[in-house]
């Protein structure tokens, strides 16, 4: 994490739209609690049209890294064995389980979407698990 790396903003109040910010600030100092250490992070938000006010709740989403135009499955789709080795499982029609296991290679994940680099083509159907 480093400054002024961007931001997606969602308010529950506008629930079809996203703001664009900043990061401004990082805490030196990490708290821990659950064994699990957090920091502080202030981002700024582009509100020229001032439709954002004090006290809102919001989400936001620090953009580490992005990639575009890229094969995404929900990460519930995605099985590790103990190799941390990545596959899915894909509707089979007319084998005895109905289902067949795909070897993929993953890339980056918001924790809730994977990306698919290798193993699928767009519109493949998967498995949640």
């Amino acid at each position: 994490m480093k400054l002024e790396l961007p931001a997606r903003i969602r308010v529950e109040t506008f629930k079809d739209r996203q703001f664009d910010g900043r990061v401004t600030q990082i805490s030196p100092l990490g708290v821990e609690k659950d064994n699990v250490v957090s920091f502080e992070v202030r981002v700024s938000i582009d509100n020229a049209s001032g439709a954002l006010r004090a006290n809102m709740s919001a989400n936001a989403e620090i953009v580490l890294e992005e990639h575009k135009g890229t094969l995404m499955v929900p990460e519930k789709a995605v099985i590790y064995d103990t190799q941390r080795n990545a596959s899915v499982e894909a509707p089979a029609p007319g084998t005895r389980s109905g289902k067949e296991t795909k070897a993929v290679k993953v890339g980056l994940s918001n924790g809730t979407k994977t990306e698919i680099v290798q193993g699928l083509t767009d519109g493949q159907k998967v498995i949640l698990q």
